[in-house]
């Protein structure tokens, strides 16, 4: 009896996962942010920052709706945020390719009078139209990377600043293999650290997800592409680590809607599985949705070992933000992805959820079936 209460506590965490997501607050922006201009949006310290290319302001929302006072904005979609905390404007003039002087706008948040007006490099206008960002490496407002792609591009462009300004000689574009699309408008690239090995996570709304790696050159190659469960093909990815373990957030099925889930994708999936399971899901909500931009934004912010705060900016819909949760402590049964002595899997068959441990095949209620 007690080797088949474990089991079905595992087969339980597995299909329902000992992670927990809980929303913490919602905010309905349909007509104060117009979907048509506020095409991007990014979460920090509890709010979200949302670009109006139109009026070229920057929106902030958090729980108590949005906020009358506005940030500088940009003359494109693009606005995303630095490993240092500061906001991210694209000011190059939407829809075409990119200008030279004034490409962005850096600055904290907190102390919008602090701008940094950057530069682009005249090398990096080969790629073309530009419509997103990513995340950036360091501190654009010292030294920072920004990795970008566009629509004509055949490459990934390194947007190098030094000391707070644009370092032309060390902005270039890198070459890539033919395992990711470099030619597209609306790839995100995400930095972050796999143990000490920094690599990047490749977003293209509708290919593959991959994790690339730059060798000594600074050009890339694909280390391996992903496929996670029920993704969908909106815009809008993110990639962090909690509790020593990489978690992907991401836009679900059926497409340009607002659901969204979340998977871990530390280790190799196992012999005959093909993509990663998510761990929690966000719903659908809405009866229908297509904002025009296939965006459904979502972003992770790191708060403590066990926590991270999941930000949404759905155009055309709403915000809200949600808080993902680890258990205080990870074991075996509460969560097998942690597990070292419970190794188990999750199948489906003829619609049906099975766990595998080892040759042995178990029902979700621990109950072994041939």
């Amino acid at each position: 009896m007690k080797k088949l209460l474990l089991l079905a506590a595992a087969a339980v965490a597995f299909g329902a996962s000992a992670q927990t997501l809980t929303r913490t607050w919602k905010v309905e922006t349909a007509n104060a942010l117009p979907k048509g201009e506020c095409r991007q949006g990014v979460g920090l310290n509890g709010k979200i920052y949302v670009n109006n290319k139109a009026d070229q302001k920057v929106y902030v929302v958090d729980k108590d709706g949005v906020s009358a006072t506005t940030l500088p904005g940009g003359r494109n979609c693009g606005i995303g945020h630095d490993q240092a905390g500061n906001l991210i404007v694209s000011n190059a003039k939407f829809p075409n390719t990119w200008g030279v002087d004034s490409a962005f706008f850096v600055y904290k948040p907190q102390t919008p009078s602090e701008l940094t007006m950057l530069s682009y490099a005249q090398v990096l206008t080969a790629i073309g139209r530009c419509d997103f960002l990513g995340t950036a490496k360091g501190d654009l407002t010292g030294d920072g990377e920004l990795l970008l792609v566009g629509g004509v591009g055949t490459g990934i462009a390194k947007f190098i600043t030094v000391g707070g300004e644009t370092s032309a000689d060390d902005c270039f574009i890198a070459s890539a293999d033919n395992k990711i699309n470099v030619t597209n408008n609306v790839t995100v690239v995400r930095p972050f650290m796999d143990g000490d090995v920094e690599k990047y996570l490749y977003v293209t709304r509708n290919g593959a997800p991959a994790i690339i790696v730059a060798d000594d050159q600074g050009n890339f190659t694909t280390e391996k592409t992903m496929a996670w469960e029920n993704r969908g093909a909106c815009n809008g990815s993110d990639i962090f680590v909690l509790g020593g373990k990489k978690y992907v957030v991401y836009p679900t099925l059926p497409n340009y809607n607002d659901g969204f889930a979340i998977a871990c994708i530390d280790g190799e999936l196992a012999e005959g599985v093909k993509e990663y399971p998510a761990v929690a899901t966000k719903e659908v909500e809405l009866p229908t949705l297509n904002n025009g931009s296939q965006t459904n934004w979502v972003n992770a912010e790191v708060v403590s070992d066990t926590e991270a705060i999941i930000y949404q900016y759905v155009p055309g819909a709403y915000t809200a933000a949600y808080s993902f949760k680890l258990p205080a402590e990870q074991t075996g049964i509460n969560d097998v992805n942690a597990a070292n002595d419970v190794k188990v899997r999750k199948v489906y068959e003829n619609g049906q959820v099975y766990i595998i441990k080892g040759d042995v095949k178990y029902n979700v209620m621990g109950a072994q079936v041939k």
